[in-house]
């Protein structure tokens, strides 16, 4: 019955039959995940927020055959609140029931840093691609298996994941934004390694260069730095740090950069050339 409201757009019927549903002592199932999927399409995350104390009473009434059954919508909606911790009772590593199951349990993990069990999650996600059916399920389980790669640094595999994805999916736009990352990410480290190289540049004594035009090879690699440093910044805003940390690129806290800065715009010549 909920579900006929949402699909003509009554919104308010369909949150009252919502809230008189979760009040009940004893429910169906099918009625939570029903109910659950009401709020998912109307709730803001804040107004998501205000709902969960109802469902959390809701399933803590039920049996414990109801709670096995509704794991997996429990598991969606801690995700979709961003409480990883919380989720993490919810993810079956073993026994994924669906391919969202494998989708949302792969997003938990690899929030909370746990990679050996991403990557068993991975293996029997791979697994499973061989048998499923569905273009929908597809694209689910290949996105999760994308997201593994992607963090893990292994980007060739995460893009050959995602590009079995279907363009017109419900997860299209995560999965085109990650492959935007990936080349993102490609840049970066091609920016920090040629910062790496100029910086050895300088550090070079004697070179032909600089003895026919003392300081002129520093003076280079100063410009150089400095161009490299702007893309740096540039990339940096489309791709800040805890993106760049879920694609497993390592986060410099030596600072080197940073003081690498001043050198570039004083353009003076490094005493030790």
């Amino acid at each position: 019955e909920i579900s006929g409201y949402v699909d003509i757009g009554m919104k308010g019927e369909a949150l009252r039959l919502t809230r008189k549903l979760l009040q009940k002592r004893s429910i169906l199932p099918d009625e939570f995940s029903e109910a659950l999927r009401t709020i998912g399409v109307y709730a803001s995350f804040k107004s998501f927020k205000k709902w969960k104390p109802k469902f959390e009473a809701a399933y803590e009434r039920q049996s414990r055959q109801f709670k096995r059954k509704v794991r997996s919508d429990m598991l969606s909606m801690y995700v979709s609140l961003q409480e990883w911790k919380t989720a993490l009772q919810f993810v079956s590593i073993q026994r994924p029931s669906s391919a969202s199951d494998f989708l949302f349990g792969m997003d938990v993990l690899l929030e909370l840093g746990k990679v050996e069990e991403a990557h068993e999650l991975a293996m029997r996600c791979r697994k499973a691609l061989r048998f499923v059916r569905s273009e929908f399920e597809q694209s689910l389980l290949s996105c999760a298996l994308g997201q593994f790669f992607a963090h893990t640094h292994q980007w060739e595999c995460a893009l050959a994941a995602w590009q079995e994805t279907r363009p017109d999916s419900s997860i299209a736009r995560n999965v085109l934004s990650g492959i935007v990352e990936i080349h993102l990410a490609r840049a970066f480290e091609a920016v920090e390694a040629g910062i790496r190289l100029l910086a050895e540049r300088k550090e070079r004594r004697g070179s032909d260069i600089d003895l026919c035009l003392p300081g002129l090879e520093f003076d280079l690699a100063v410009d150089a730095e400095k161009e490299l440093l702007r893309l740096k910044r540039g990339i940096e805003k489309l791709l800040p740090e805890d993106a760049r940390k879920d694609l497993g690129i390592p986060i410099q806290t030596d600072q080197r950069n940073s003081e690498s800065t001043p050198s570039a715009e004083k353009h003076e010549p490094n005493p030790r050339l």
